[in-house]
């Protein structure tokens, strides 16, 4: 960590304004949780709302098959208040002061970084020791300690600040490698201070949340960004590598103060666990119905292992709490007696994987003591009126969709039997379907407007099963049909050159034929089970000449089920398909260069847009938290098909409605040239850049990565409508005099396509930039070289320089002509020169 960085953390607006909510949603929560009119007026704060959305659309799937957003909604309101009230803290800078981090893979990712990993640690010197739930005012509690303190041991203190709470101090200090490890340095200098430490800090991976500069009581910048002390290190860092960070000294030799204070602190304890419960449930009936059965008999390691792991859903990640807790159990005490580290134990499970649900064998405990909320067991809500897609204004995108289906053509056609909260998914890929078959045209974007863009889409439509999927599928016949029909002709061409080369090695008449030539085919249309090979030639032969200009036709891939794409990536000769599918999007150049001779050699440009129907599982598969930050999220179109309505038995049968999609599927085919698309460029910057001042004002940068392609949706999906509804005045004069319903229509495309994005890909992109930011932060160690600048004077003399590095004359005169060619240092007069800078760059 640079000191730069540090300062950042302190001094920064956002740093300011979260201890403020924090502290100020603390403060409020007793009474919150105590009075249910209170919590719904808590409930209308703006940010509570915005994280509730956030929340609610986290889609990750846990091992009961629940998404996360799914559960959060289930929980009482309390509950979702004082999750807030948590996240408001955990969005705080986080700093670890007391250890660096080597490169290790990522538990779950398995992606390489300096991860947050005991195992990996590297120990400086330092030590952390938290005071929590501090008595009266942290300054004055600090300035009483503090007092107590010799000389040598207040020299030792680096930085001192009031937690996040408000009720709590944070002492960072030099440790001594003599008194122990990071816990033994924690009670010898607590009992020093004459206060209780939080014992739960004693891991290697323990951070700090930073609060505002205002809070800091004490820093000494220097020293704490750049202390090291590697005799520390080399002493301990094997032990905390295998895990062992309990005390390494007996509690009979801690300082008197110490033991005074912890037998003070177990003896109120003691007497306050048979108060301590979980709704209204004392934890000890509970640990009771938990026991109930349970064989005990040389199983009492792993059962208090157990039965700790599951305290913690009830106590939280509080190891002395939870060690107080099993500590009245007497087979626990007899443990104890027998040399068993109970309080080691209980630390050890509380680094373990949580889960959002309970663990059922704890849920029957709480079923069975009444402790469940509202005396009902946890389960999930499967309630058909209860969809995870309510969390989307699909009725107001229908009610808006029929409003505009009165102008376009085509779009009734497309809407007739269909349930109103399907209108977004036939929409999108029906307008894509259109958009292809307009291969030949291109359009000028307001961003970097000299390229030619064509009109690109990559879209999947997700519903459960049974959802209706199929209705997809039905327009991919009737709009894509002069596609279709083109590739027949070559297909057949390619089918009788298969055949004839097979005869050749049948027939001796057919061997005495002419040569066979292979045909070189733009077949259009490419399945899931389809040869790289056989696409890319495909692709660089699927090729016009329009108004003077070289153009490739689109590729286009159409699948009912997902899944069976991504089956068919993970082996034979397509395994290519997601690097293709990603350069589709802006028709980005790939190659290849292979020895086998029936290979395409050199450089092409991807032109492709396919559609995909499939479940959310099948969408989890293709985009999920490990792989998202390969881009494929921000280029898709994910459009819910919601598993709602009845089927019709008597459906309304238009004969003219297929008809009218074909006809103007055949018109759009013809289409080619320049589109211009003026309004719609001016409608889509001015939708994006306002959303980004939004973004940026939040410095939310998931929001941002999420809005950066939509106005190319905005443009794509709305266009075909907007030409077939301006075709007279398109065909005479090559022109669309586009009003406010046209820009209505690409505004709602664009809603639409924003609203999908947080709802698929919100969290991911919330996770992703937290992973980044706040999982780890990088020591920076100052070098020897960089010390001795800061030491030299502002002004000073080739001498003194010399004094400093400890170099010759002439190394000292070459150092200061470098640094002068730097603009590190200037020339005042012959052999006095002047820093321009504090420290090197």
């Amino acid at each position: 960590m640079t000191r730069q960085l540090l300062r950042q953390f302190l001094d920064c607006e956002k740093t300011r304004r979260l201890t403020n909510e924090h502290r100020r949603w603390r403060e409020a929560m007793p009474s919150i949780q105590a009075d249910v009119a209170l919590q719904e007026q808590w409930a209308n704060d703006p940010g509570y709302q915005d994280f509730c959305q956030v929340q609610e659309r986290n889609r990750k799937k846990l091992k009961n098959g629940m998404a996360k957003g799914d559960i959060f909604k289930g929980l009482p309101l309390g509950k979702k208040l004082q999750a807030y009230c948590d996240h408001l803290k955990k969005s705080l800078p986080f700093v670890i002061f007391i250890a660096t981090y080597a490169e290790s893979a990522s538990s779950q990712s398995q992606r390489l970084g300096t991860w947050r990993n005991q195992k990996y640690c590297k120990l400086n010197g330092l030590c952390v020791i938290d005071f929590d739930h501090v008595e009266s005012n942290p300054r004055e509690v600090w300035a009483a300690a503090y007092a107590k303190l010799s000389d040598e041991d207040k020299a030792r203190i680096l930085f001192v600040f009031v937690t996040p709470s408000g009720h709590g101090l944070k002492v960072v200090f030099m440790a001594d490698v003599n008194v122990g490890n990071l816990i033994d340095n924690q009670k010898d200098f607590s009992a020093k201070l004459g206060l209780n430490p939080d014992e739960a800090c004693k891991d290697a991976s323990r951070g700090a949340f930073m609060t505002t500069r205002e809070d800091v009581i004490f820093i000494d910048e220097e020293k704490l960004i750049n202390y090291e002390n590697e005799e520390f290190g080399k002493r301990y860092n094997a032990e905390y590598w295998a895990g062992h960070s309990a005390p390494t000294r007996p509690a009979s030799q801690s300082s008197g103060a110490a033991a005074q204070a912890d037998g003070q602190s177990q003896q109120v304890d003691a007497e306050q666990v048979a108060l301590l419960n979980y709704n209204g449930v004392p934890y000890l009936k509970i640990i009771e119905a938990w026991l109930d059965g349970k064989d005990l008999q040389n199983k009492r390691h792993d059962t208090l292992v157990e039965l700790a792991s599951h305290l913690r859903y009830l106590i939280g990640k509080n190891a002395k709490v939870i060690t107080q807790v099993v500590m009245q159990l007497p087979w626990v005490q007899d443990l104890s007696a027998e040399g068993e580290d109970v309080e080691g134990t209980v630390s050890s499970v509380m680094g373990w994987r949580y889960y959002e649900r309970k663990p059922e064998k704890l849920q029957e405990a709480l079923q069975k003591t009444g402790a469940v909320e509202n005396g009902q067991p946890q389960k999930a809500n499967c309630q058909l009126d209860e969809s995870i897609y309510s969390q989307l204004p699909l009725d107001t995108w229908a009610e808006n969709l029929e409003e505009l289906s009165a102008y376009f053509p085509c779009m009734r056609e497309l809407f007739i039997n269909l349930h109103p909260q399907k209108k977004p998914a036939v929409l999108f890929s029906s307008g894509a379907m259109f958009g292809t078959l307009m291969t030949r045209a291109w359009y000028h974007f307001w961003y970097e407007p000299e390229i030619i863009r064509r009109l690109n889409y990559s879209i999947f439509i997700i519903g459960d099963p049974g959802s209706g999927k199929n209705v997809i599928e039905k327009f991919y016949f009737k709009i894509l049909d002069p596609v279709i029909q083109s590739d027949q002709g070559l297909i057949d061409a390619v089918n009788r050159y298969k055949e004839g080369r097979t005869e050749r090695t049948t027939s001796t008449k057919a061997q005495k034929g002419d040569a066979l030539k292979k045909p070189v085919v733009g077949i259009r249309v490419h399945p899931a089970r389809t040869a790289t090979g056989e696409f890319i030639r495909h692709m660089l032969a699927a090729k016009e000449t329009v108004q003077g200009r070289e153009l490739n036709l689109h590729m286009f891939s159409f699948d009912s089920e997902l899944d069976n794409v991504t089956k068919n990536n993970k082996g034979g000769e397509w395994k290519d398909r997601e690097v293709l599918e990603l350069k589709a999007f802006h028709n980005e150049q790939d190659g290849q260069m292979y020895a086998n001779q029936e290979s395409v050699t050199g450089m092409f440009n991807v032109f492709w847009n396919f559609i995909y129907t499939g479940t959310p599982y099948a969408l989890h598969r293709r985009v999920n938290q490990r792989n998202f930050g390969t881009g494929m999220s921000t280029r898709l179109a994910v459009i819910p098909l919601p598993d709602i309505g009845n089927a019709a038995r008597h459906q309304q049968v238009d004969l003219s409605a297929n008809d009218k999609l074909r006809e103007w599927a055949f018109r759009l085919d013809k289409v080619e040239g320049e589109i211009p698309i003026e309004p719609l460029n001016d409608e889509t910057y001015d939708w994006q850049s306002n959303r980004l001042e939004i973004a940026q004002f939040n410095q939310d940068r998931a929001d941002r990565s999420l809005l950066k392609r939509i106005p190319y949706y905005g443009i794509g999906i709305s266009l075909p409508f907007i030409l077939m509804r301006h075709w007279d005045e398109w065909r005479e004069h090559k022109t669309l005099p586009m009003d406010d319903i046209d820009k209505r229509l690409c505004r709602l495309v664009m809603e639409i396509q924003y609203q999908c994005q947080r709802f698929f890909f919100g969290e991911m992109a919330v996770n992703y930039y937290e992973d980044q930011n706040k999982e780890f932060v990088v020591r920076h160690r100052t070098t020897r070289y960089e010390t001795c600048f800061s030491k030299l004077p502002d002004e000073f003399k080739t001498q003194q320089f010399e004094e400093c590095f400890g170099c010759s004359q002439q190394a000292a005169s070459r150092a200061i002509n470098r640094f002068i060619t730097d603009g590190v240092v200037e020339k005042v007069k012959y052999g006095i020169y002047k820093k321009r800078v504090a420290e090197l760059p």
